[in-house]
């Protein structure tokens, strides 16, 4: 029997080299045989050998293929790689099957962008934000929102792997603007990339339905699971996140500059914020993790230091719903992506939690009775938001012996429209920040909201009134008292903000 294991995959500008062992049980003379097959592929099925290696096999033998990169206009960094001893192929070799490796294949290396502070912000008013004196900034970009089915005078094209793409082009100029504006001003930006059938009043356009949309998607979620099962909606999400990465990792930042791609949202919701219809957790899994897969691949094919982020909310190790093939605990997620992609090729994937208070709508966060200082604590919220890191800094969760990158990319305190509960909210923002920036590994602190929004589930998060006189859902009103806890929690008056905040919230909580 003819038994092996493929141990390294190192992609190089243009050639992949696969090294491992193969081992018999008798000496023999054997013909390996190297498939490349799309992520979404269990096995090869009918599909053909790309290539082939003879080897006289007495006990465990070293193997080494070199394959070209590209072939036909196909990136194989993206391949998973199986291997096999017959044709059609029988049983699989073990091992990992998409790249360990990366050797300079990034069009740019520069420095990862140094912030001066955890504070960020999801970025409505970009000139308010820059005097706020944020370090970080989250846009949300949508796949059917930029992505159009043909070309005319209105897009933009984009070729790779021998196909074109169409980008809406006075969308990406206005979005340009900000991004630009932003990182020009040295904030480090984040997008959130989504996939939802409607995003910034634009509906996805029907002819690129099939091709963005999962299949398996139920409308009674608010966005769409990226559709990487279909070659349609791989070429598509792949198109969409190498566009993306080229335009906004330019040393000269003609865009304006990304550093970092949180990949869908709260997909431990997923019902709701990333649907795939219902799936067990590893069913699901298996399809998310091969997205954010893809999303770092495409990323580092751009920049040398581009980050790439899961996303997850406050649910720890306490199901959203009793239905858990809808959603599921965020422990769980973590958990499974790590072993996928340690046992398949490990890559240096990141954390964007959003530790909500236990209650969005009830803002004394320091109460939450799920909130508990243990790693099985049922909600990681601001309470206990030291959980996280503690979590993470477990031997067998560390990447190349570091914690992995961790921010928090959305989350905010609700007040009600009353003197009492912005001054708790404003309070609370201030022990947030507080507890954020003495829990080692969290490098960002996004708030969400910068104005309230009419239409976010009766909740104020806002740091801004919204101006309710305009039609818009979120035109910016009147700053709140959080406003100026905000701006100067990093500053000289951080002192006294922390003192007014102790005397609204109780001393004994900041021991």
């Amino acid at each position: 029997m003819i038994t092996g294991s493929i141990e390294k995959i190192v992609v190089e500008q243009a050639q992949i080299q696969v090294t491992g062992t193969c081992s018999s049980d008798t000496p023999a003379d054997v013909t390996l045989y190297l498939y490349d097959l799309p992520p979404y592929a269990s096995e090869p099925g009918d599909r053909q050998p790309i290539t082939s290696i003879s080897l006289h096999v007495e006990s465990q033998m070293p193997f080494t293929i070199n394959i070209p990169r590209f072939a036909e206009g196909h990136d194989r960094l993206y391949s998973q790689f199986r291997m096999g001893s017959a044709t059609p192929a029988g049983t699989l070799f073990s091992g990992v099957c998409y790249a360990t490796n990366l050797q300079d294949i990034a069009a740019y290396d520069y420095p990862y962008p140094q912030a001066h502070t955890i504070k960020g912000l999801q970025v409505h008013d970009v000139e308010d934000a820059i005097q706020l004196g944020i370090a970080h900034a989250a846009l949300n970009l949508n796949q059917s929102t930029i992505m159009r089915p043909r070309a005319d005078e209105s897009t933009i094209t984009y070729r790779t792997e021998g196909q074109e793409f169409y980008f809406d082009r006075a969308y990406l100029e206005q979005f340009d603007a900000k991004v630009k504006e932003l990182s020009d001003n040295g904030i480090i930006v984040y997008l959130i990339m989504l996939n939802s059938l409607k995003w910034d009043d634009v509906t996805i356009d029907p002819d690129l339905k099939t091709a963005l949309v999962h299949p398996d998607y139920d409308p009674e979620g608010f966005i769409s699971a990226f559709n990487v099962v279909t070659d349609a909606g791989l070429a598509h999400y792949k198109a969409f996140f190498e566009f993306a990465a080229e335009r906004y990792s330019r040393p000269d930042q003609q865009y304006g500059r990304v550093s970092g791609y949180i990949i869908g949202n709260e997909v431990d919701a997923q019902w709701i914020w990333s649907n795939a219809g219902e799936k067990t957790v590893e069913a699901y899994m298996r399809e998310y993790a091969n997205a954010v897969r893809i999303a770092f691949y495409a990323a580092r094919k751009q920049y040398s230091q581009a980050r790439v982020y899961l996303s997850l909310t406050h649910h720890w190790t306490l199901p959203h719903t009793e239905n858990q093939l809808r959603t599921y605990r965020g422990r769980d997620i973590i958990e499974i992506m790590n072993q996928m992609s340690t046992e398949e090729g490990n890559f240096d994937w990141s954390i964007a939690y959003h530790p909500y208070p236990e209650d969005l709508a009830y803002n004394r966060f320091w109460e939450d009775a799920n909130a508990l200082d243990t790693l099985d604590t049922p909600l990681i919220t601001f309470k206990n938001i030291d959980v996280l890191s503690r979590y993470l800094s477990q031997p067998h969760l560390l990447f190349d012996g570091r914690i992995r990158h961790i921010i928090l990319s959305e989350q905010g305190l609700h007040s009600d429209e009353n003197e009492e509960s912005e001054r708790i909210q404003a309070a609370g923002y201030a022990y947030a920040y507080w507890k954020i920036a003495h829990s080692p590994g969290i490098q960002a602190f996004i708030y969400h909201a910068h104005i309230d929004h009419r239409d976010e589930f009766d909740l104020n998060l806002g740091i801004r009134h919204r101006d309710k006189s305009s039609d818009s859902p979120n035109a910016p009103g009147t700053p709140k008292p959080v406003y100026e806890v905000f701006k100067g929690i990093d500053g000289p008056e951080q002192e006294a903000i922390l003192d007014a905040a102790k005397a609204v919230i109780g001393e004994e909580f900041w021991l």
